[in-house]
C-alpha cells in the first residue's frame, strides 16, 4: 500500500500519537454524550470516529469501556463538586446548606446520565483504583463540600453535636432519595420543586440544635415552607 492510497491516508494514528490532547478529547466527548444518556448507550466506535481515531486508542489509554466510564465518572464527580462549591456564597451556614442542597438537585436534573455514574454503583477498572486499596473506588470529591458545611453547622451550634460523617451521609441519603424520585417519577410534575423544598426543610429541621422543633434558623425555614407532601 502506497502512502498516497485512500486507506493509508485515513489510517488511525499509531500508539506514539495517542497523546493527552486525544485522551482529553475522547473523555470530553464521552462526558458530553453521557450527560443525558445511560452508560450502555455509549458506542466506542462512533466515539473514536468523532475524534479521528480508532477504538484501539480507547483501549490503549483507558483500558476499554469500563475504564472510560470510570474516567467519565471521575470527571462528573469533579463537575458536581465544583457546582456545590460554587453554591457556597452566603454569609451564614444555614444559607450555605440550603444552597448546596439545591445545587445538588439542579446539577442532577441537568446531568441525569452523569448523576447516575457519580452516585450509582461505582465503576470499577484497573485505572480507577485508589493507591494501596486495590478493591475500592476513588473517594468522591463532591462529598467534601457537604462535609465541610455540616462540620461548620455543628461547630457553630446550628446542628446538634453529632458525628459529621454520619450526618452528612444521612443528609445525602435523603437528598438522593427525593432527587431520584423526581428523576424517575415527578419529572413532569409541577409540584416537584415543592416536594424537594418540603423534604429539604424536614432534613434540616431534623438535625437542628435545640428542641425537637429545631433551632431558629432551620426551624423557622421549615415552618415557612410547610411539612406536608413528602415523608420525613
Amino acid at each position: 500500500m502506497t502512502p498516497s492510497s485512500p486507506r493509508a491516508a485515513t489510517r488511525a494514528p499509531n500508539h506514539a500519537q495517542y497523546d493527552e490532547a486525544l485522551r482529553r478529547g475522547i473523555l470530553d466527548e464521552a462526558t458530553r454524550r453521557l450527560r443525558d444518556a445511560a452508560p450502555e448507550s455509549l458506542g466506542l466506535r462512533p466515539l473514536a470516529a468523532s475524534q479521528g481515531t480508532s477504538t484501539t486508542a480507547i483501549y490503549t489509554m483507558f483500558g476499554g469501556k469500563a475504564g472510560l466510564l470510570a474516567a467519565v465518572a471521575h470527571e462528573a464527580d469533579r463537575q458536581l463538586a465544583a457546582a456545590l462549591r460554587e453554591s457556597l456564597r452566603h454569609g451564614s451556614v444555614e444559607g450555605d446548606m440550603r444552597s448546596l442542597c439545591r445545587a445538588y438537585r439542579r446539577w442532577a436534573l441537568e446531568n441525569e446520565g452523569l448523576y447516575g455514574l457519580v452516585v450509582g454503583e461505582p465503576v470499577r477498572s484497573p485505572r480507577a483504583r485508589v493507591a494501596g486499596n486495590a478493591d475500592g473506588p476513588v473517594d468522591a470529591l463532591w462529598r467534601e463540600p457537604l462535609l465541610e458545611v455540616v462540620d461548620a453547622a455543628v461547630d457553630e451550634g446550628v446542628f446538634r453535636s453529632v458525628d459529621v460523617h454520619e450526618t452528612a451521609t444521612t443528609i445525602w441519603a435523603s437528598l438522593h432519595g427525593v432527587v431520584s424520585l423526581e428523576l424517575s417519577v415527578w419529572r413532569s410534575s409541577p409540584s416537584a420543586e415543592q416536594y424537594f423544598e418540603t423534604q429539604l426543610a424536614a432534613i434540616l429541621r431534623s438535625w437542628a440544635a435545640g428542641s425537637a422543633g429545631g433551632a431558629v434558623g432551620f426551624g423557622a425555614y421549615a415552618g415557612a415552607t410547610g411539612t406536608g407532601g413528602v415523608a420525613r
